[in-house]
């Protein structure tokens, strides 16, 4: 991982323990300001699935004060939805207009890079791996771009894999700050072996169900 892309998962982790604070200090504030009901819980819909398919744009921020408003398990059924549902997208993108009109959403040099990750054994867990690891959405631009895979498995392949990242950062709010931190770690040390474990391989063409 370069020091640009690590520089880039670290701030998006502070954003998320500078949300966790806010929303843990404001609880009742945030409750009392910004419930909304069904509404709030639209506009959290939407906007993460604007910022999955507008890569690398992140809402982790948003997490925190979305479990202050509904709950952890609530906010991480929402996120793993719209997550889902802005990878179809950026999938379609991708895989219907191609590089032209991928290019006006994401750095194509940056997509290229995610090429060389997918392998060519174990293709489908890869892809489930992958999704624990990067945190936006990159991915779906490159396996639409690089790849024959469908849109069903490529859908089942991006739900597995955004289930432990929704759940854990949608519990993280709720514990103590330092426990936060620590357990931040850990999930870091985790993304990071996943990661190096799988950036080893070459791209080539790939054809796959």
């Amino acid at each position: 991982m370069r020091p640009k892309e690590l520089t880039g998962v670290i701030l998006i982790l502070v954003f998320f323990i500078a949300g966790s604070i806010v929303a843990y200090m404001y609880q009742d504030v945030i409750a009392s300001y910004l419930d909304f009901g069904v509404w709030g819980m639209l506009a959290y819909f939407a906007i993460e699935i604007f910022s999955t398919v507008a890569a690398p744009v992140s809402t982790m921020p948003l997490i925190p004060i979305a479990v202050a408003l509904w709950g952890p398990y609530s906010t991480a059924i929402l996120s793993i939805l719209a997550w889902l549902v802005g990878a179809m997208i950026a999938f379609a993108i991708a895989r219907h207009w191609g590089r032209p009109i991928v290019s006006r959403f994401v750095d194509m040099g940056a997509i290229s890079k995610y090429e060389k990750l997918l392998g060519e054994k174990s293709f489908f867990w890869n892809i489930v791996l992958l999704r624990m690891a990067i945190p936006v959405d990159i991915l779906s631009y490159a396996i639409g771009l690089f790849t024959t895979m469908k849109m069903g498995p490529y859908a089942i392949a991006t739900f597995l894999g955004t289930i432990p990242f929704a759940f854990i950062f949608a519990y993280l709010p709720s514990m103590p700050i330092l426990l936060q931190v620590a357990a931040i770690i850990l999930v870091g040390i985790v993304f990071w072996i996943g990661y190096r474990k799988l950036s080893g391989r070459n791209p080539k063409s790939r054809e796959v169900a």
